[in-house]
């Protein structure tokens, strides 16, 4: 893992933890957003933050020589690779069903419905853009 990726979380999730704070203490109406419950802006961005720090400390930047080869090893590299390509399939086949029972239930508002497709197309697009890619440099 690169010591920059595992600096910008660490820092990304002191600032998240000390933007929570200052709003609790401050108050998110500072913010001028109309959140469904200001009482919990605060819990929310803490907790970003402290997810943050906690993937952070998920990686070990002291790992020896033997972790390190093991790590980079192809069949370690293709398992990884395959497991994550599974799960991609899954979220692409799940999600869709997912909001549409939710939306069914009358448990979705509008906004969050358009944000979630929106993503869901954009993972989409970024997934055929990865395969052009891919085919282009063979």
């Amino acid at each position: 893992m690169n010591i920059s990726y595992l600096r910008l979380l660490e820092i990304g999730g002191v600032f998240f933890m000390l933007s929570g704070v200052a709003l609790g203490i401050v108050g998110a109406e500072v913010l001028n957003i109309p959140f469904a419950r200001m009482d919990l802006v605060s819990f929310a961005v803490g907790f970003c933050g402290f997810l943050l720090l906690v993937l952070r400390s998920s990686y070990e930047k002291n790992k020896t020589r033997e972790q390190q080869i093991e790590e980079k090893d192809e069949r370690v590299v293709f398992i990884n690779q395959n497991s994550k390509s599974k799960a991609f399939d899954l979220l692409i086949t799940i999600l869709p069903l997912a909001l549409l029972t939710l939306v069914m239930f009358g448990y979705m508002n509008k906004v969050s419905f358009f944000s979630l497709i929106g993503l869901y197309f954009i993972s989409i697009v970024y997934y055929y853009y990865s395969i052009w890619k891919n085919k282009k440099i063979m």
